[in-house]
């Protein structure tokens, strides 16, 4: 892995709406939310994360849709977060953990990594009667196009947890040398709040 730049949490709220934005499972929620909000989709697709007026109705869209900063998804999530931009190389995805969620829990046979789950959808086994159809379309996709960067979270540079890219890695654990060169949003935390957060990672 190797670390860009510096981010932002405006940055990463922008990078997260994008991505649930193109996703199957996610986008008819969100699209919900923009209307709800009397919002254009163009404040996503189109971004200025330097509009802090942006940023302002971007915050509020997350936490209508996914409940950010405190709940849902972000129950006890980490207050003091340190955002960095990274080039994410092969062997990192040996260090990346879904969150944890019954679906994720059962694909990858418990161990919440990405090249367990890949292992579940090469033979055929579906959970919870959910289609492996999309992974396996993602990792065709992947062969020539490269998929929008993910959100981490870690305390200590050994574990990382899935905050937004739960499909995408998967593709990646079908295909583990396409992580090669993606980008990543990574927030590091103390112990402390990652010990709230999910204590798995510690």
């Amino acid at each position: 892995m190797q670390i860009i730049r510096n981010s932002s949490e405006a940055e990463m709220i922008l990078a997260f709406l994008q991505g649930e934005l193109q996703s199957k499972r996610f986008s008819e929620k969100i699209k919900n939310a923009l209307a709800d909000l009397n919002l254009n989709s163009d404040i996503i697709i189109y971004g200025n994360i330097n509009a802090e007026y942006e940023n302002k109705k971007r915050a509020f869209l997350m936490q209508k849709f996914r409940g950010y900063p405190d709940k849902e998804l972000f129950n006890n999530f980490p207050k003091n977060i340190d955002w960095k931009y990274a080039k994410l190389a092969k062997n990192d995805i040996n260090n990346i953990y879904y969150i944890n969620y019954s679906y994720w829990n059962e694909l990858s046979g418990g161990t919440s990594k990405p090249l367990d789950a890949a292992k579940t959808i090469k033979m055929g086994k579906e959970i919870f009667g959910v289609s492996n159809k999309p992974f396996i379309s993602g990792a065709d996709y992947i062969i020539n196009h490269k998929f929008p960067p993910v959100i981490l979270l870690t305390y200590n540079t050994e574990k990382y947890v899935i905050i937004e890219g739960h499909s995408r890695m998967t593709v990646y654990g079908l295909l583990p040398e396409k992580i090669e060169g993606s980008y990543a949003y990574i927030g590091f935390v103390s112990k402390e709040e990652m010990e709230l957060y999910d204590k798995r990672m510690l």
